[in-house]
């Protein structure tokens, strides 16, 4: 088993770049990292082994609540878990995620080369409860997870620290000001995220910045024209009211990815994107890909519609599948056959793929 990471190999990672002034390198002192241009310091947690990368302009209102929304969702998600995980158990879980994966057809499987991650320099953006940087670091990436919530940049420190021989780092960071010098990643990764962070486009102009030339991002944005945003959020748009007197990205947020459990803060941000809007926001990459997916029986504003689509796949024999615990919270049943074609089509994921020329 490997031990977190300490303040004096994190000061040593000739990749990273302070976030005040955009110039490298560090020093330690005490429980600190100390740009030597800018003498700015950045805390580093002992514990979990995680520095807090992120300059004073990261402390917006905006990201604030952000950090506070994801902070709380990690709570009710991953916490219970984080308590428990052994490296034997975590092994098991990301077999079982993996397996998941595959059936799903997610971005993880199908855009994101699984067999060929050996020794490739990889960084994810938004790791969550580092499930998704744990398979990665498991096929032999060299793996940088960051995250603008400390709780989940601590979970995925500790996932890496469980896995044998594996080698990840995890940090607190902003997508908007990624702490890394140009050039430094094969492959960046973001599933989910970019979507819900202050500024899509800064944070797009980040990842082209930070990889190397031809290297590619593997990405999951959230789509306008799909079940899930026309018979769902919409509707629940216009009955609230939300939709006539927020932005869009505000009223999208209120509404999707759940409700707060430990304090007051709803979801600040969630964007879509149709095609066209896709290709604007894509526009200084090449795109090498995109595919629709993720359609579920149950992407319609109708009560306990999602529980009914449980109860009757499992009366069908198809029960929840163990992989969803690392990255749901929870057994997840996978879509059907059925599910995975209209998927194609009024699925709520674009899958992305795109290169820096």
């Amino acid at each position: 088993m490997t031990s977190p990471a300490n303040l004096i190999l994190v000061v040593a990672n000739p990749a990273l770049r302070c976030p005040a002034c955009l110039a490298g390198s560090f020093s330690a002192k005490n429980d600190t990292l100390v740009c030597k241009k800018c003498a700015q310091g950045y805390p580093f947690d002992r514990e979990t082994g995680v520095a807090a990368l992120t300059a004073p302009s990261s402390n917006s209102a905006i990201k604030r609540d952000i950090r506070a929304w994801w902070g709380d969702l990690y709570r009710q998600l991953y916490a219970s878990d984080d308590a428990q995980w052994t490296s034997e158990s975590l092994l098991r879980a990301i077999d079982d995620l993996e397996e998941l994966f595959q059936k799903r057809r997610h971005l993880a499987a199908v855009e994101m080369p699984l067999d060929d991650l050996r020794g490739r320099a990889v960084l994810e953006i938004g790791c969550g409860g580092g499930g998704h940087s744990a398979l990665f670091a498991r096929k032999g990436a060299n793996v940088t997870a960051v995250d603008i919530t400390p709780e989940r940049a601590a979970s995925a420190a500790l996932k890496f620290s469980l896995l044998p021989s594996a080698q990840g780092v995890a940090y607190q960071a902003d997508a908007e000001n990624l702490p890394f010098h140009d050039n430094t990643f094969d492959i960046v990764y973001s599933n989910g995220v970019l979507h819900h962070s202050e500024n899509t486009e800064s944070t797009l102009a980040e990842v082209r910045r930070v990889l190397k030339p031809g290297g590619r991002a593997i990405l999951m944005l959230y789509s306008r024209h799909s079940a899930t945003f026309w018979c769902n959020i919409l509707p629940q748009g216009l009955l609230n009211g939300s939709a006539f007197h927020l932005p869009e990205g505000q009223w999208i947020g209120r509404i999707t990815e759940g409700t707060p459990k430990h304090g007051d803060t709803r979801n600040p941000i969630t964007r879509v994107y149709s095609f066209r809007e896709l290709r604007t926001l894509l526009k200084d990459f090449r795109i090498v890909s995109l595919r629709k997916s993720s359609f579920q029986l149950d992407n319609f504003a109708i009560p306990r519609l999602t529980q009914i689509r449980e109860w009757a796949l499992r009366q069908l024999g198809r029960p929840a599948h163990p992989g969803g615990i690392l990255v749901y919270g929870r057994p997840f049943i996978p879509e059907t056959s059925l599910e995975l074609a209209l998927g194609r089509y009024i699925g709520f994921a674009w899958n992305i793929v795109v290169e820096k020329s």
